[in-house]
C-alpha cells in the first residue's frame, strides 16, 4: 500500500461526508422536477463550482494526461475553444437561451417540440447508446488509476469499481440533482486543492529545462507545432474540438445543469465565467502528462498508467490521502452527473414517450422517479461489463469524442434549424420533421465507421460527423418540403397573408 493511516483517515471521512450529505438531501426531492433540475434553483456560483465538478473527473485526468504524455505540448490546443466558445455562447445566448427560456427538463423535449414525439425519442435512443458507451469505460480506467496510485492490488480492480459507484449511485438515486449540486460544491474545493499540489510540486522537482527537454526529445517539432508532419492535433482536429464545443450546451450532462439554473440570465453567466475554469480543466491534466514524460525513467506499456505512477512518486505519504479524496471527488461528481443525465434521457425521452404513445398517457411524477432510479441500477450494471469488454488501442481522448459524436452532430444541427429554422421559412431548406432524422442518422455514421477494424484518423471521422448531419438536414427537409406542397418560391413571413407555415 502507497497510503499511510492519515492517508487513509482522510479517504474514509471525505466518502463518508459525501455519502451521508447527498443521502440528508433526500427530503427535499417532491417530484420529478426536484429529482432531475432542483427545481431550476440554482444560482451562478454554485452553478460554476457544480458544473466543473461534473465535468472533471479521474477520467477526465486519464485522457488528457495521456494526451499531453503521447503528444506533448501541442494537446494543450485542446483547450482553447472551450475559452473561445463558452465566452460566445454565454454572451450570444446562441441556443443556450431560447433552450433556458423554454424550460424544458431534456434537450430531447425540443425535437418533440419542433419535429414532433418520433425524433425525441430517435434523439433520446442514440444519445442513451452514446453516452453509456462513453461513459462505460469510466470505471474500469478510473479503477486501474486508483489501484496504480494506492498500491491496491488489480485483483481487486473490480472490487474497487463496485465499492464507488455504488456509493455515487445510492446517493444520488436518492437526493437527484440537488445531492449531485450539494456534495459538488466540497468536491469543488477539495478537488482545486489537489490540482493545486499535483501541479506545483511536479514543476518544482522535475524544473522547467528537463519538461521541455523530454518533449524536444521525444516528439521532435511535432511535440511543439501541431501542424507539423505525424502530429495527431492538426486542422481536422481544431474544427472536431471546435464543434464539439459548441455542441456542449446541449449535451445532455451539461444541459441539465444549465436546466437547473433559476433563469436564462444565470445560465448564460455561468457558460461565461466557467470558460476560464475549462481552459484550466484542459491545461492542467495535460501539463501533468508533459510532467510525466520528463518524470518517469521508462514508459509505461500502457500510457494510461503514467500519471498515476508519476503521482505515486510524486507526492509524499500523509499529502497522497488529500490527493486520492480529491481524485475520487472527481469522479464522484461525474459518474453522479452522468447517472442522472442519462437516466434522465432513457426514462423520460425513450419509456416516458413510448408509454405515452402506446397508452395516450403521461406516466405520474413518482412512477417517473421510480424508472429514473432502476435506470440508474442498470446503467451501473452496463458499465460495469462494458468496462472489462472493450478495449481500444486508439488514444482514450478520441474514443470518448468519437462515442459522444453518435449523437452530437446530429443534436447540434437539429436544433439549430429546430430553434431558427422553423419560426421563418427558409424555403426550401425550412426545417422539417425528416431533415432531423436523417440529420441525426447520417451524423452518427462516422462513430459507427470508428467502432470497424479499419477507419480514418479521429479527428477526420469527427469533422466529417457534423458536415454529414448538416448534409442530412438539408436533404431531408429539402426533399419533405417538395412532397408537401409548400410554397418554396417565397420566404414566408408572418403575419402576411398567403404563406402558409407548416410543420
Amino acid at each position: 500500500m502507497n497510503l499511510s493511516a492519515i492517508d487513509i483517515v482522510i479517504i474514509v471521512v471525505y466518502l463518508a461526508l459525501s455519502f451521508f450529505s447527498g443521502v440528508f438531501v433526500k427530503k427535499y426531492i417532491r417530484n420529478i422536477s426536484d429529482f432531475l433540475i432542483a427545481d431550476r434553483s440554482m444560482g451562478l456560483n454554485l452553478g460554476m463550482a457544480s458544473l466543473l465538478s461534473s465535468e472533471i473527473g479521474i477520467i477526465t485526468f486519464m485522457y488528457m494526461a495521456e494526451a499531453g504524455y503521447r503528444g506533448g505540448f501541442v494537446a494543450l490546443m485542446t483547450g482553447f475553444p472551450f475559452f473561445v466558445i463558452l465566452i460566445l455562447l454565454g454572451k450570444t445566448g446562441f441556443i443556450v437561451r431560447p433552450l433556458l427560456e423554454m424550460k424544458i427538463t431534456t434537450i430531447p423535449e425540443l425535437f418533440e417540440r419542433t419535429f414532433g414525439h418520433g425524433v425525441r425519442f430517435y434523439a433520446g435512443l442514440l444519445m442513451a447508446i452514446g453516452g453509456i458507451i462513453n461513459f462505460g469505460v469510466f470505471p474500469g480506467v478510473e479503477a486501474k488509476f486508483i489501484n496504480v496510485l494506492t498500491g491496491i492490488p488489480q485483483s481487486s480492480l473490480l472490487l474497487t469499481m463496485i465499492v464507488l459507484l455504488t456509493l455515487v449511485l445510492i446517493y444520488t438515486a436518492f437526493g437527484g440533482m440537488v445531492s449531485v449540486i450539494f456534495t459538488n460544491y466540497v468536491q469543488f474545493i477539495l478537488l482545486s486543492l489537489g490540482m493545486v499540489l499535483i501541479t506545483v510540486l511536479g514543476t518544482v522537482k522535475i524544473g522547467w529545462p528537463n519538461i521541455v527537454r523530454a518533449v524536444n526529445d521525444n516528439y521532435g517539432a511535432a511535440g511543439t507545432n501541431p501542424f507539423a508532419p505525424g502530429s495527431q492535433f492538426g486542422w481536422s482536429y481544431l474544427v472536431w474540438q471546435t464543434l464539439n464545443v459548441l455542441c456542449v450546451a446541449i449535451a445532455p450532462y451539461m444541459a441539465m445543469r444549465l436546466f437547473s439554473s433559476k433563469d436564462s440570465r444565470t445560465g448564460t453567466q455561468i457558460l461565461t465565467w466557467s470558460s476560464v475554469m475549462f481552459l484550466g480543466r484542459v491545461f492542467i491534466p495535460v501539463f501533468w502528462g508533459i510532467l510525466a514524460l520528463a518524470f518517469l525513467p521508462a514508459k509505461p506499456d500502457d500510457p494510461l498508467q503514467a500519471l498515476p505512477l508519476m503521482i505515486a512518486g510524486l507526492i509524499p505519504k500523509g499529502l497522497l490521502g488529500i490527493v486520492v479524496a480529491a481524485m475520487l471527488a472527481a469522479s464522484m461528481s461525474t459518474y453522479a452527473s452522468y447517472l442522472l443525465s442519462w437516466s434522465a434521457i432513457i426514462s423520460q425521452d425513450i419509456i416516458g414517450v413510448a408509454v405515452k404513445r402506446i397508452t395516450g398517457r403521461t406516466l405520474a411524477s413518482r412512477k417517473q422517479l421510480v424508472v429514473s432510479r432502476l435506470t440508474m441500477a442498470a446503467i451501473i450494471v452496463f458499465i460495469i461489463w462494458w468496462s472489462f469488454f472493450y478495449r481500444s488501442e486508439e488514444m482514450l481522448l478520441f474514443y470518448l469524442m468519437l462515442a459522444a459524436n453518435l449523437f452530437l452532430p446530429g443534436t447540434l444541427i437539429a436544433a439549430f434549424f429546430g430553434l431558427y429554422g422553423k419560426k421563418t421559412s427558409w424555403g426550401l431548406l425550412r426545417a422539417r420533421t425528416l431533415g432531423a432524422y436523417l440529420a441525426f442518422t447520417f451524423g452518427a455514421f462516422p462513430t459507427v465507421w470508428f467502432f470497424l477494424p479499419s477507419h480514418p484518423p479521429a479527428g477526420k471521422l469527427g469533422a466529417l460527423s457534423y458536415a454529414a448531419a448538416l448534409v442530412g438536414m438539408i436533404l431531408g427537409s429539402v426533399l419533405q418540403n417538395i412532397k408537401s406542397g409548400h410554397n418554396t418560391h417565397l420566404p414566408y413571413f408572418p403575419g402576411r397573408s398567403g404563406g402558409r407555415s407548416g410543420t
